[in-house]
């Protein structure tokens, strides 16, 4: 029986098969009897799900970030599919195929890698250089750069997304650069390598994509401060206010304080990466949003929440 995803379930269709748990909570209807509510997934998509008459014994036998095996019917409620289940059982890891789950950049990782490195090697600032040079010949580094998701799900949450993410803006301010003499064109771009760098430290990835105790407690703006001070550190004479300046860049990259961002850009170089930061993620969001609208009889997509309206796709 070929692989049922979730982006393809209509409603009336049964369902069996094997998908990953985000969420579980138990519930108890009007009449107190209890039931199971559940979020699941595989690397199409996500979906609610309601077990019935559960038991706490059942609610025990799994835990959230885990496969199960699930039997049951898709339904329409309130203009959203879900699937009503008639039996859940949990599957060990061993039995998975993880690609069936985890979402992947369809590009090739080390042809990006290596057109990410000859922007990095067209850096003629020798302090700047060597930063860069110091992070991407460090190879545990490289592998947590080259594997991590550039976020959980607004844009670029797949596997190799931040890769994919950066080297897109870097590519975006080497020929923005040119445009305006202003722009320190070696900052801009150390700035928009190192911008998301506190990603693979904020985010988990084996299965689901989550945050970390120190993405909750710290968040990646400060872990990617602390990782370019680290490195810095034992560049021998890297300049204090060019130093300044490229954490700056790091930590104003969301634009405003509502955003998560401590200080607002305040130098060339930090207002064109934002820009082009957000520019990005909101390109890739919009791309995503369309071709996973799958209504050819619509030429609207759904809501999208990242631009709180709908995107028309024709």
């Amino acid at each position: 029986m070929s692989r049922q995803y979730i982006a393809n379930l209509k409603s009336g269709n049964q369902v069996e098969g094997v998908f990953l748990v985000l969420k579980k909570e138990i519930r108890e209807t009007k009449d107190k009897k209890p039931y199971l509510t559940l979020q699941l997934a595989d690397k199409s998509g996500c979906i609610d799900a309601k077990k019935w008459d559960a038991s706490t014994s059942l609610y025990n036998s799994f835990n959230s970030d885990r496969f199960v095996k699930v039997k049951g019917t898709v339904e329409t409620f309130n203009n959203t599919l879900q699937i009503k289940l008639l039996e859940i059982d949990p599957v060990s890891e061993s039995e998975v195929q993880m690609d069936e789950f985890v979402q992947s950049t369809e590009k090739n990782v080390q042809e990006m890698l290596a057109e990410l490195k000859e922007i990095i090697r067209s850096v003629k600032d020798p302090y700047l250089s060597k930063l860069l040079i110091s992070f991407f010949t460090d190879k545990s580094f490289v592998a947590a750069f080259c594997a991590a998701p550039a976020a959980t799900q607004n844009h670029h949450a797949f596997l190799g997304g931040l890769l994919e993410h950066v080297l897109s803006v870097a590519k975006l301010a080497v020929n923005f650069s040119g445009f305006y003499p202003v722009v320190k064109k070696d900052l801009l771009i150390a700035g928009v390598i190192l911008h998301d760098i506190g990603k693979i430290r904020e985010l988990s990835y084996e299965r689901s994509f989550q945050y970390t105790d120190e993405g909750l407690l710290t968040g990646h703006l400060i872990s990617g401060v602390l990782m370019v001070n680290e490195k810095a550190s034992k560049i021998e004479g890297f300049p204090r206010e060019l130093l300044n300046v490229l954490l700056h860049l790091i930590l104003s990259h969301h634009g405003e304080y509502e955003w998560g961002s401590p200080v607002k850009p305040g130098t060339p170089e930090a207002i064109a990466l934002h820009y082009l930061d957000n520019l990005d993620a909101k390109m890739q969001g919009a791309s995503k949003a369309i071709s996973n609208h799958k209504d050819d009889s619509s030429a609207w997509t759904d809501y999208v929440r990242m631009f709180e309206r709908r995107l028309y796709k024709k």
